[in-house]
Formats: structure tokens, sequence, C-alpha cells
């Protein structure tokens, strides 16, 4: 059936409900719906449910939405001022001492005596933490290497002490 040069009606089901409307209006009626709600509208025969046709609304808005995401990036490129901050902020983190958790630690490993992991799971909480990495690794990350100690890795067959020294 060509329901657009027919004037038998077709049903025109939306979100909203169902609208008997002639054929030749059918058309019209699914555009117009479409557009007031953004979501598709159907088209059936009154008598069978059979769908004729589905009317989607308008790409406009994808355009629109495209068009928001770029006047977002220019207020990412505006937002500088805040990324300079944190980078005021980073290296204060850096400074000369460790602060936290990290300064307990390195006190632990100052000591003469040294610090085992066991010891340092048992104070920190942290539990199967890489403790030589933790305090120099080739990143250059580690707490001897960002605040100028000199780590010393002593094992006695399977028992292992670190140790850090000021340079």
């Amino acid at each position: 059936m060509n329901f657009e040069t027919s004037k038998e009606p077709v049903s025109v089901t939306s979100e909203n409900g169902d609208a008997l409307v002639p054929g030749t209006e059918a058309r019209a009626a699914a555009d117009k719906e479409a557009k007031a709600t953004g979501k598709p509208v159907t088209i059936r025969h009154a008598v069978t449910d059979k769908v004729l046709a589905t009317v989607k609304p308008p790409k406009a808005k994808v355009v629109k939405k495209a068009a928001a995401k770029k006047k977002t990036k220019p207020a990412k490129k505006a937002t500088a001022a805040p990324a300079k901050k944190k980078k005021a902020a980073a290296t204060k983190r850096d400074s000369d001492k460790p602060s936290g958790m990290p300064a307990e630690l390195v006190k632990l490993a100052l000591r003469a005596s040294g610090v085992t992991p066991a010891q340092l799971n048992e104070h920190s909480k942290w539990k199967g933490a890489p403790w030589k990495w933790f305090f120099s690794n080739p990143k250059k990350t580690g707490v001897a290497d960002r605040f100028g100690y000199k780590l010393k890795v002593e094992r006695d067959g399977r028992a292992v002490t670190y140790f850090l020294t000021a340079k």
C-alpha cells in the first residue's frame, strides 16, 4: 500500500501515543511529531499494524552538538592558568624533604640498622609494595632519587635491608 497517495487512515505512532490520519497527511504529521519529540515516529497500517515507514527527527541537533563541542574547546585553551597552578603545586611537593607517609618511611631507612620490607609493610599498611622501586628506580621517581638520598641494599640470603644516606 502506498499510503502517501491513499486517503485511507494510517496510524502515526510516537512516544506520545497513536493518531489516525489520512495517508496523504501522514508524512507531514510524522515529521512534525519527530521534530517536536526528537524521537523516531512510525507510520503503520491502521488494520494490519504493518510498519509502512519510519520518520526520524532531523539531524540539525547533531550539528548543534558539534558546534557546542567546538565552543568548549576554546574554553579549555583559555583555562591555561589553572594548569600553571598545578605545576606550581607539583614543585611545592618536590621540595627538599618528603612529607606524609614517605617521610616516615625515609626516617626508618635512615636509621643505622636500616629497614626491612616486613618493617615497611607493618608501618605503612601498604602490603606487597615494591619497596626497592619506592626508594629508587630507573625513572628517577623514587624517594631517594627525588630528595637526594643514596640507597644501599644489603642482602643476606633472602633477607633484604634498605639503607638511605644523605648524599
